[in-house]
């Protein structure tokens, strides 16, 4: 049987893997910045111009203050080396027009200046959505590669919360950071000004400004400890969220909704405080800033003048120049904090992808063909972590099972026949034995091919928050309408969907919540049997139907030409009648080949 493949769209982002370690880790802030980086390549450096040039047009902006300030007061744009450059430039002969000049020059800088810190702004917006896309397809990629006993432990609010909203803080942070680093290009370009105009008094502003960025500084790794608190309760009001839609119906028919409102209440009250703690250091922190600005352009301005002798339009740039360190400190204090906020997301992330590195299937990219001739289970054993005994698994089972063959499975609760499905899938490696497809063991490249050709149907099957119609093209994206209402109609669906009032367009809710779980696992049946499957695994995936229906869905399977590999899973042993051979899974798995009829 023959997968029709499915078209894949331009990535959104570069074919990007960050390194993985191995063994104990401790990702840093390096480690992000590196990540950042190599996503970043070319755009990074153009970035990285951008801010250079706005600190560069910031400084000879300034600059320009100067000359101005000395035609105003009536010097004629002599004092100091940049008085005398710009009246070599600018060959005006009356004051009026060096002061013309000089305001247009001075408007021109200041345009260009807005303009590139625009286009820096759109470039450092564009990197972090390239960061954030980036970040998602890699965990994405880790999971999709990841062995299936391993996906079946994660905390899965955990990988949905570091999917959404917890990599956008992260791309955030990395942003402000970066912003944080042309404020400091920015607060540079004024203290070199500065040291130019008046050295002795720029080297105590400076000073002072070091002191003021070390105490800043001290903060970090409280703003850190909160970052992890905000990741851990974040992810705690995700989790309870999660479960509490999952068994609403239930909670809210025992009255049990109300306990749920109270963690919640009290994760929130705890998050709040921390968040609180927070704002007020930012806000001290600006205010401390704002206060310390005041009391520097006041000493700048009562040191030149009453000791230093400076000029006028001297004072007057470096009150200005003192005042402006404001902005470019207080965003590097804004950046920073928020950056030590987002790295307990980034080590959890890559924590996460280690570990999904480490759980990794092995894969080629070009697998071999198709496994073809019987399989076989050969003294196969699976027990689940933390079962006891014979309770939940496979021992020693053994059976054979012909291509083209209709088997029905079936055996009691725990005996291990969703274990048996689940190995038929590959979604375990046996712990003990071997399962084998034409002769070659059902691993790597050829498990790989072999889960190509198969369909899987468990009994609570999974349907997206989407049209029946998309939920049936997941399967096989080229498959066309007539092929649906096929697939539909051996599924015994066919009657259901047309009385719809939008068909194929109706919308089945959160997990199918708005059909029922019969009409759920017609749907889901329909989807698999779009893919054209050489083998299709039910798993209880009948068990909502009623028997009369149950029956004529397997007898309609029964009818297919070709006819695929089919395994029915079923507690109704009454309607397995149709099958071609009924094996039972327990009991005394280990002593032979469990085929025959029941």
């Amino acid at each position: 049987m023959a997968l029709a493949s499915v078209q894949h769209s331009r990535p959104l982002t570069p074919n990007v893997t960050f390194a993985a370690r191995s063994g104990p880790v401790n990702w840093g802030a390096r480690d992000l910045l590196t990540d950042f980086a190599q996503v970043s390549g070319a755009k990074g450096l153009i970035a990285l111009a951008l801010v250079l040039g706005t600190a560069l047009l910031e400084a000879f902006s300034l600059s320009l203050l100067i000359p101005l300030f000395d035609l105003v007061f009536g010097r004629g744009a002599q004092s100091g080396p940049m008085g005398r450059v710009v009246t070599t430039l600018l060959a005006a002969d009356t004051p009026s027009r060096r002061l013309v000049l000089l305001l247009c020059l001075f408007a021109l800088l200041f345009t260009l200046r807005v303009a590139v810190a625009g286009f820096r702004d759109l470039w450092l917006v564009a990197l972090q959505s390239r960061f954030t896309n980036a970040l998602r397809l890699q965990l994405a990629r880790r999971l999709a590669a990841t062995r299936w006993e391993h996906i079946a432990r994660l905390r899965h609010a955990k990988v949905t919360q570091l999917m959404g909203a917890d990599i956008q803080r992260l791309a955030i942070g990395v942003e402000l950071l970066l912003r944080s680093s042309a404020a400091a290009f920015v607060l540079m370009a004024q203290c070199l000004l500065a040291l130019l105009l008046a050295p002795l008094l720029s080297v105590a502003m400076i000073l002072v400004l070091a002191l003021a960025l070390i105490v800043s500084g001290r903060a970090m790794n409280r703003t850190r400890a909160l970052g992890a608190f905000a990741l851990e309760a974040n992810l705690t009001l995700l989790d309870n969220t999660a479960q509490f839609l999952g068994g609403l119906k239930l909670a809210i028919s025992q009255n049990l909704e109300d306990g749920f409102v109270r963690e919640t209440g009290e994760t929130l009250r705890q998050l709040s405080e921390r968040q609180d703690q927070f704002m007020r250091q930012q806000t001290l922190g600006r205010i401390g800033l704002t206060v310390l600005a005041a009391l520097l352009g006041s000493a700048l301005l009562l040191v030149g003048f009453g000791w230093l002798h400076l000029p006028p339009a001297m004072l007057v740039t470096l009150a200005l120049l003192g005042v402006r360190t404001v902005g470019p400190i207080g965003q590097m204090q804004l950046g920073m904090r928020q950056f030590a906020t987002v790295l307990p997301v980034y080590e959890s992330l890559r924590i996460l992808e280690s570990e999904l590195e480490d759980a990794a299937e092995p894969r080629k990219s070009s697998p071999p063909e198709y496994p073809q001739g019987p399989i076989l289970f050969r003294q196969v054993s699976y027990r689940h972590a933390g079962a006891g005994g014979d309770a939940r698994g496979l021992d020693g089972f053994s059976a054979t099972l012909a291509p083209g063959e209709f088997l029905g499975v079936t055996g009691a609760s725990g005996a291990g026949k969703t274990t048996f499905a689940d190995l038929l899938c590959g979604l375990y490696p046996p712990q003990h034995g071997e399962i084998l497809v034409g002769g070659m063991r059902l691993e790597g490249p050829v498990l790989a091919s072999w889960r190509q050709h198969l369909s899987y149907v468990s009994q609570d099957p999974f349907l997206f928050h989407d049209s029946i119609r998309r939920n049936l093209s997941w399967a096989n994206g080229n498959a066309g309408e007539d092929a649906m209402w096929r697939a539909l109609a051996v599924a015994g669906a066919e009657t259901f969907v047309h009385g719809l009032p939008n068909g194929l367009d109706t919308l089945v809710g959160e997990r199918g919540a708005l059909v029922s779980g019969g009409e759920r696992q017609r749907i889901a049946l329909a989807r698999a049997l779009l893919r054209a499957p050489g083998l299709l695994v039910l798993d209880e995936a009948t068990s909502a139907m009623d028997s009369a229906g149950e029956r004529a869905v397997l007898l309609r399977l029964a009818a297919l030409d070709p006819p695929p590999t089919i395994v029915v899973i079923a507690h109704r042993i009454e309607n397995l009648d149709v099958c071609d051979r009924i094996i039972r899974v327990g009991g005394n798995q280990a002593r032979a080949d469990c085929g025959g009829a029941v």
